[in-house]
């Protein structure tokens, strides 16, 4: 999926950034310190953010999961973002996309919300062209809280990925 970014792939770590401050571990019960997970609870509970059947790109443009000061980059990034659908996740039956979104809603839905990190794998390994979600996990070594993480299959521009497998097929 890197290569979707091309040139611009530099900025991924940034965009990445974005969701996870968006996602993170609550700061403090101070209300000048409020947001993070506790907010995006707050935000799903209201709004209904993330929904089976909305891609989650939707859902990342409404939170400005793109940034707000290069266009190019955002527009680029909510292109790979909507590549998900066409990956296969760790889940049978769901899509990368499907698979975000589901965690996402079963997370933000929960007794006891978990923080969220985005990060990504090479997706050039065997069975690397997956969508991952981990839960619980611990990918931040400095911060002693449980997490979901959720890796993204990507590959640097100009390699060559394995031959996509087509995620199956939904019945109707």
């Amino acid at each position: 999926m890197g290569h979707i970014m091309g040139d611009w792939d530099s900025h991924i770590g940034s965009l990445f950034d974005i969701f996870n401050q968006r996602f993170a571990a609550p700061q403090s019960k101070d209300e000048a310190l409020y947001g993070g997970i506790s907010e995006m609870v707050a935000l799903q509970r209201e709004f209904k953010i993330f929904q089976k059947g909305r891609p989650f790109v939707e859902s990342a443009r409404l939170l400005g999961l793109g940034g707000l000061s290069n266009n190019l980059v955002k527009n680029l990034w909510f292109k790979l973002l909507a590549d998900l659908s066409s990956y296969e996740s760790d889940t049978a039956g769901q899509n990368g996309d499907e698979r975000i979104v589901n965690a996402l809603i079963s997370n933000l839905e929960a007794s006891k919300p978990l923080p969220c990190v985005l990060t990504s794998h090479d997706s050039r390994a065997k069975d690397g062209r997956k969508v991952i979600v981990t839960s619980p996990s611990q990918p931040i070594h400095y911060i002693e809280a449980p997490h979901i993480t959720i890796s993204l299959p990507m590959r640097p521009k100009g390699s060559k990925a394995p031959a996509a497998k087509a995620p199956p097929k939904k019945k109707k």
